[in-house]
């Protein structure tokens, strides 16, 4: 492996997600890296000039999501004359006005956002509905990368304990109630008592007293679960449900195809590019056809093996390593 690491990059995030953290394992095999975590350093004069001297050292800034990090990070970066990589969410650049969801909704934050993706010398888009997303809604069209996440597929994988199991994985919130399909997916439930749903995730408003109110006997709230639990729990699942209203991708869904599970999705954002043709698909907001389609996918186990193929030919972390080390080393 040629190593590179006489080139020093500076990554800039606002939280060490699941996506950053991937990334940092990827670029820490070849090059000198110095992550910097902005809402720890907090948005002082003293902090910013630790974000300036961290962009003046590096060879090359790299930054996850749009924000005022983002901002600040390209106003050093043209200052130095040093390139810079966005990688966006998907999230950060949307505006859903009726859930009050999207960072390109109200300033100052679509001003960050607007700046940061039109000063980045690449912009890196989890799929080419974000990308579409980006022209129309802040106008930019050129250097913009469809670079897919990746997924272990090692880590991920299926067992022969398959169960009458559903499951969705989300945060619970009242934006996701709607962003996620989470009402719907419990609703569903009531017209299939004999099968176990399962929401995972934890709650971080009183909107979980709602989906509770309104379950049958049949769903469990697990709360947040180890990812060793959540391998588990996808394991044992035949069907996982992706209900949502807005995806820039389909993190979790991608894990649980490659566990087998049989895909029952919307045709909302991203999720058709994730799925294919290897699941079942079903309009927003209608519980009694989800449920018709759960139905469908109990008895369709024979395309989990195909979607859990798709996810390694096109998802895999080898094809992301690849690609970014790719852009990396000749943006410059």
């Amino acid at each position: 492996m040629k190593m590179r690491k006489n080139r020093e990059i500076v990554i800039i995030y606002r939280e060490l997600s699941t996506w950053v953290l991937k990334d940092i394992a990827i670029l820490k095999e070849e090059y000198s890296i110095k992550p910097m975590n902005f809402t720890k350093l907090g948005n002082t004069a003293k902090s910013l000039l630790s974000v300036l001297k961290g962009v003046s050292d590096a060879d090359l800034i790299y930054v996850w999501f749009a924000g005022d990090h983002s901002f600040w990070a390209r106003i050093f970066s043209k200052t130095f004359s040093k390139p810079m990589i966005l990688a966006v969410g998907g999230g950060d650049v949307t505006k859903i006005g009726f859930l009050n969801y999207g960072g390109l909704l109200s300033n100052p934050w679509r001003y960050y956002v607007t700046k940061s993706v039109k000063g980045s010398d690449l912009v890196l888009c989890p799929s080419y509905f974000t990308r579409n997303e980006i022209i129309s809604n802040i106008g930019r069209k050129e250097n913009l990368i469809v670079l897919y996440h990746g997924f272990d597929s090692r880590k991920f994988k299926p067992n022969d304990s398959k169960e009458n199991l559903v499951v969705t994985v989300a945060i619970i919130d009242r934006i996701t109630l709607f962003r996620k399909g989470l009402i719907h997916f419990v609703k569903a439930a009531g017209y299939l008592p004999n099968v176990k749903f399962y929401l995972v995730g934890r709650a971080t408003d009183n909107s979980i007293y709602f989906l509770k109110s309104i379950a049958s006997r049949n769903v469990t709230f697990t709360g947040y679960l180890p990812e060793k639990e959540l391998i588990k729990t996808l394991q044992k699942a035949k069907v996982y449900v992706q209900a949502s209203l807005h995806e820039g991708f389909g993190c979790s869904l991608a894990e649980a195809m490659l566990t087998e599970c049989v895909p029952v999705v919307t045709k909302k954002g991203a999720l058709p590019e994730v799925v294919g043709s290897y699941g079942f698909y079903v309009p927003y907001g209608d519980p009694k056809l989800l449920a018709n389609a759960i139905r469908l996918a109990m008895d369709a186990t024979d395309m989990g093996k195909k979607a859990r193929d798709r996810v390694k030919a096109l998802f895999s972390l080898e094809k992301r390593a690849r690609a970014l080390r790719t852009l990396i080393d000749t943006c410059r």
